[in-house]
């Protein structure tokens, strides 16, 4: 029984350890906005389309087409409406997107240094192509490439659904697998010694 509850206690370490790599390493659902001296994106002015949502975070799916085809962005992404105006919070496929450029609007980077690129963007359109440029490094002089998103507000659905949220979820049973298993092996400790 001991050898049992020690296996379940190992591989609940385990989760708990391959959810908090998963966790610091995906910094696209990361509350930090600040990264290397840069501000946040002011998005305030910003002419997201109207939403007829409560204030929040949210899940969308989201296509990209146009540039070469060699990158891409992570969807289902995080759908922000604030002030009741939608916003995303989007990651590319790559560490080379400098800066985008989305209504006559420049907006940098909130990703952390050496991670893919991920950019807060108003999403002005939702079922309709919106046109963006993201001006890349990688190919040794910055190119602005004109791409398009299109964003499906039928698949609109709660945070949970985002991969990062999962994530939080092996952590959170983790740890509760971790800890009821150490106070049931403390008494089965203290029973046994009696």
């Amino acid at each position: 029984m001991k050898d049992k509850f020690t296996s379940v206690l190992r591989n609940a370490a385990l989760l708990l350890i391959v959810g908090m790599l998963a966790l610091s390493a995906d910094p696209v659902y990361a509350e930090k906005k600040q990264t290397s001296g840069k501000e946040e994106t002011d998005l305030s002015g910003s002419s997201g389309v109207k939403m007829n949502m409560e204030d929040g975070e949210y899940s969308i799916q989201v296509d990209l087409e146009g540039g070469s085809g060699k990158a891409g962005v992570v969807s289902p992404t995080v759908l922000i409406v604030r002030d009741g105006r939608a916003f995303t919070r989007l990651q590319w496929s790559s560490s080379n997107y400098d800066y985008m450029i989305v209504d006559g609007e420049k907006y940098l980077p909130v990703n952390e240094e050496g991670m893919n690129s991920v950019f807060e963007i108003p999403v002005s359109a939702m079922d309709e192509p919106v046109e963006v440029i993201a001006d890349t490094t990688a190919m040794g002089t910055p190119h602005e490439v004109e791409y398009t998103l299109l964003f499906y507000a039928d698949s609109i659905g709660s945070k949970g659904q985002l991969p990062q949220e999962a994530a939080k979820r092996v952590v959170g049973v983790a740890l509760v697998i971790i800890v009821g298993g150490g106070i049931l092996n403390y008494f089965v400790n203290k029973r046994n010694r009696c």
